[in-house]
């Protein structure tokens, strides 16, 4: 099976030889296709002989090439071709494994994102008729301004550029969230008996683009068909990291660090033409 194994590479690579001797000399049309032809022929040898360069070491194959093959090139080319194959291999089979600690262990919560508020906007009021179309009767509700308006404290990354919102409010009370981007999603929360509530955001149901985003909460009493006037308008912004970025493109980076990583093959290899 050795030998066998190894006439298949000294007769592709005989034929490599024989095609370098035909572009010596030729110009044209011609030449560039024996050129193109060669580089094939040179990636499928890296190809076949990618077992040899793993299981046998190099002197038995340049021992064997020396008593079999019929250009005394044939050594030096083996050991280059072997340098290359297995650099390129190892470089691969790098970014693949470099592309799967990243696909399992992508970023854990970032920490509290800052809140801010904005002075000079105009008045928010619109929003009720605007932007509230989730359910009629938020919608519909009455403002009782007695009712506590609740508060936002902070907004949380979390794994997966998801985002978490948590703050204060009236216990047992329901409050809504108003969260925009192109458009606004709307969110319910029930406040807890120590007077906390969370809201957490999915990027996969509503992707919240890079930059700014405004948030609007106010309490609501579905029973009553009340609700609080709107807390000061407050805003977020989302960003990626680099870590982000490089997870979210690995697959485009990683399958042209391959192609970069052959084509230089193919080209260093070109050049024992």
């Amino acid at each position: 099976m050795k030998n066998s194994w190894l006439n298949i590479v000294l007769r592709l690579t005989n034929r490599i030889y024989s095609r370098k001797q035909l572009v010596i000399g030729q110009t044209g049309m011609r030449a560039v296709a024996n050129i193109f032809g060669l580089i094939v022929m040179e990636m499928a040898l890296s190809l076949i002989s990618l077992p040899l360069y793993l299981a046998l070491s190099p002197e038995k194959v340049m021992a064997y090439f020396a008593e079999k093959g019929s250009y005394a090139k044939v050594n030096f080319d083996y050991s280059l071709r072997r340098i290359l194959t297995v650099t390129g291999v190892g470089v691969v089979a790098f970014i693949w494994a470099f592309k799967l600690v990243l696909i399992l262990a992508f970023p854990l919560v970032h920490g509290p994102l800052q809140l801010y508020s904005v002075s000079d906007l105009q008045p928010v009021d619109a929003l009720s008729e605007s932007l509230i179309t989730a359910e009629t009767g938020i919608q519909t509700a009455r403002i009782v301004n007695s009712m506590p308006k609740p508060q936002l404290a902070e907004v949380r990354k979390a794994k997966g550029g998801n985002y978490s919102f948590v703050g204060q409010g009236q216990p047992h009370s329901t409050v809504v969230l108003l969260l925009t981007d192109i458009s606004t999603a709307v969110y319910t929360a029930v406040v807890d008996k120590n007077g906390v509530w969370q809201i957490d955001h999915s990027q996969n149901n509503f992707k919240l683009n890079e930059g700014n985003h405004s948030v609007v909460i106010f309490s609501y009493d579905p029973k009553l068909g009340t609700r609080s006037e709107m807390a000061p308008e407050q805003f977020f912004k989302a960003t990626s990291s680099w870590l982000d970025r490089l997870t979210k493109n690995i697959d485009s980076l990683a399958n042209w660090l391959v192609i970069i990583i052959i084509t230089v093959g193919a080209f260093l290899i070109f050049l024992t033409i």
